[in-house]
């Protein structure tokens, strides 16, 4: 499974409806998103992310941020109050160009498309926080685990990554168990939302087991774990992580 289905998806709503795209509240639908409301929206997480790194005694320098599936900028925005820089990165070309219309912090946020399942064209250790909300979740389960290990990899000595997934039963590639996951969650799922007038992308999840080996084979050490769950407890965990050397 790769990302052509991910990029096709939120090119498209990248172009018709960038803001219900990122926050599907079916009440804003067809470009509804008042963008005061919903930049306020990122502000309000972004505030609620910083106390928990406050009370957990685990806040990073405030020097340069990454934030992955970045969509219109709404946590990029809001991550420039507490940062010197912010880079905001997608995978949709037309997501990037409307981050970068609602842009209002000037050269301290820039946004950048990337489509390739690495975040190789940034250098080692060159961001002290790397936070992704309700994106991994949308991303196949192999090239997920690998951006788990490239948040690990760009972090700085100290630096820290807050990043969600959904949480479900290990799949291994290869097998018969995969080959139905890929039928269910690439095929199937878009035909079903299509069908509902719904967005058509693909929700996916990965083991906690597998994000525990991604990250200490990467150099990293899990330092936090926050079940989101909203329902079902244990299906969407928020881990954080810093380099394995860090004190």
């Amino acid at each position: 499974m790769g990302l052509k289905h991910v990029k096709e998806t939120f090119e498209h709503y990248g172009r018709t409806d960038p803001m219900y795209a990122v926050l599907t509240d079916h009440t804003r639908r067809g470009g509804k998103w008042d963008p005061a409301d919903f930049f306020a929206h990122g502000r309000e997480e972004i505030s609620r992310v910083m106390q928990y790194l406050t009370a957990a005694k685990l806040t990073p320098a405030f020097g340069q941020a990454l934030d992955f599936g970045c969509g219109v900028g709404r946590l990029s925005q809001a991550l420039a109050a507490h940062f010197a820089r912010v880079t905001g990165v997608d995978i949709s070309s037309t997501m990037v160009a409307a981050a970068e219309q609602h842009n209002t912090a000037g050269e301290r946020v820039s946004y950048i498309m990337n489509d390739v399942p690495d975040l190789k064209r940034f250098d080692t250790g060159s961001f002290d926080f790397v936070y992704s909300n309700i994106t991994l979740q949308h991303v196949p389960p192999e090239p997920a685990l690998g951006y788990i290990g490239e948040f690990v990899r760009l972090l700085s000595p100290n630096g820290l990554a807050l990043f969600q997934v959904r949480i479900g039963a290990r799949v291994e590639p290869g097998t018969v168990a995969a080959w139905w996951y890929r039928v269910r969650r690439e095929h199937v799922r878009r035909l079903w939302q299509r069908l509902r007038g719904r967005i058509p992308y693909e929700m996916h999840f990965v083991s906690r087991e597998q994000v525990e080996e991604v990250v200490t084979a990467h150099g990293g050490r899990i330092v936090d774990v926050v079940d989101m769950s909203r329902e079902q407890n244990g299906k969407s965990l928020r881990f954080a992580v810093r380099r394995a050397a860090a004190a």
